[in-house]
Order: structure tokens, then sequence, then C-alpha cells
């Protein structure tokens, strides 16, 4: 069964579409992406085969190959949850990343909704630096685990953005207390994940032009960015003065946000 926000996100799809293909010069429009990497990246267009629940989404020489429900079973775990955490709703997908060099990543993702913790977990007292422990209820967290060929190093991609969610009156309501935070972690390196909803011209994000994405932070220097609304006008720009292996890990971030988009 699906959830609300399945539902919600599959009817704004739909939406956008149909808008994208409406509209072809407003959906030309991309996001505003920090000076620095727009100079020194090319921009790859995403483009998907195929309409299965994971899209085999492909850009540069980057692809996703495979994908279901489920996990495929990796040596890492998950340390975000604490012991106090409560879980009442919980899907897993996972698929596997490759490029044309034959580097491969296995990402297994978790989707949670509706999470409620009494305790300071790993994830409330690191990664977003909660002045209080609590996960509010109503929240939802997106994680995926990468396990790659070339690199024993774990590296996980956390968000915890806000949901539709259905109230105790049976009213399905947002929640607008929550605020989008995101980051990809190893052992010694955060990567921030912040959501773009301004064009190029410095519009914003509107339901004529539903323009989203995500820019990857290191410090004060932009790594990466993806434009994953409208759906037929997706892009990625990696810079071109990192290394192959962090270009694979930004690359395989970037897939797994859209798999899910937030």
């Amino acid at each position: 069964m699906k959830t609300i926000e399945q539902i919600f996100y599959t009817i704004l799809l739909s939406v956008c579409l149909q808008l994208a293909f409406t509209h072809p010069i407003s959906a030309q429009k991309k996001i505003k992406i920090d000076e620095q990497l727009k100079a020194n990246s090319q921009s790859f267009t995403v483009k998907r085969k195929g309409i299965r629940a994971i899209g085999r989404y492909k850009f540069g020489p980057f692809k996703i190959i495979s994908g279901k429900q489920g996990w495929v079973k990796v040596r890492s775990k998950s340390p975000f949850f604490g012991d106090h955490t409560s879980i009442k709703s919980s899907s897993k997908q996972s698929f596997v990343f490759a490029n044309k060099i034959g580097d491969t990543c296995i990402a297994n993702i978790r989707i949670t909704e509706n999470i409620e913790t009494d305790d300071g977990n790993w994830f409330s007292r690191t990664l977003l630096n909660w002045s209080d422990t609590e996960v509010k209820k109503g929240e939802g967290v997106f994680e995926t685990d990468f396990s790659f060929s070339r690199d024993t190093v774990p590296w996980r991609l956390t968000v915890i953005y806000p949901i539709y969610a259905e109230a105790q009156n049976g009213d399905i309501k947002r929640d607008t207390i929550t605020k989008f935070r995101g980051a990809l972690t190893s052992t010694n390196t955060i990567i921030e994940i912040k959501k773009v909803t301004i064009r190029e011209d410095g519009k914003k994000r509107s339901w004529l032009n539903p323009i989203l994405g995500y820019e990857l932070w290191q410090g004060s220097k932009s790594l990466a960015a993806i434009q994953v609304m409208p759906a037929n006008r997706m892009h990625v720009w990696i810079r071109d003065d990192l290394d192959s292996s962090l270009k694979f890990i930004l690359a395989s971030s970037m897939s797994a946000l859209l798999v899910h988009t937030l």
C-alpha cells in the first residue's frame, strides 16, 4: 500500500510532467547553482530508461544498471537510529550503479516516516545539531548506504524532510516545522546537501516553473548539483577538478536523490 507521501509525489510528478511539456519555454530553465561550480563543470543531461519503481537513470559516464525493492546484502549496517526509536512505516529499495571503466556501487535505501525517539542518537546529535533530541512526529528520513567496489570506506546519504501526514481528525496536513537537512558522510568527511528552489534568472519555484534541485557543499566549496524537476529536464553538474573516486561517490549519491525526489 502506498503511503500518503508517495501518493502526493506521484500526483505532483504527473502534474509537473504535464506542465513541462505544455510550457516548453519555462521547462528550459535550470536551477541556480554556485558560479564556481558552473564555471568548472559541464552539465550532464539525465535520461531515464524504463518505467520501473527504480528507473535506470543515466548521465555522462554514469548509470544505474539495476534496481529492485528490498536490499542487496552487504557487510556494513546503518548506525543512525538509536535503540529507542519507533519506526511506524518504512520501505526498502536498492540499486547498482556503475561508470564506464567498471567501477560499481551498491546502494541500499531506507525511507522511513512518522518517527518518534526519546534518546539522543547519533543522527540528531552529530548530523543535525538539534537543540533537543526528539525527532518530531511527521518527519521523514531518507537514508542510503553505499558500498563501492574500489573503496572500502562506507558512505551514507541521510536526509530529513517534512512530509504530509494524517492528523488525528483525519485531515492531511504538511509538517511545517521540519526543515530540509541532509548530508553525505564517511568516517572523516561531511558533505552538506542543500535544497535549491531558485532558477537561474532568480525567480522562485512555482507550479508553472517546477524547478527543484540539490547542491552538495564541502565547507564553502560547491562540489556538485542535480536538478530533479521538471522530470523531463533533469541535469547533473560535477566539478571537473575532483578526483575520479570522489566524482563516482557524488554521482552515486545524486542517483539516490533521483530515485527518491524529496
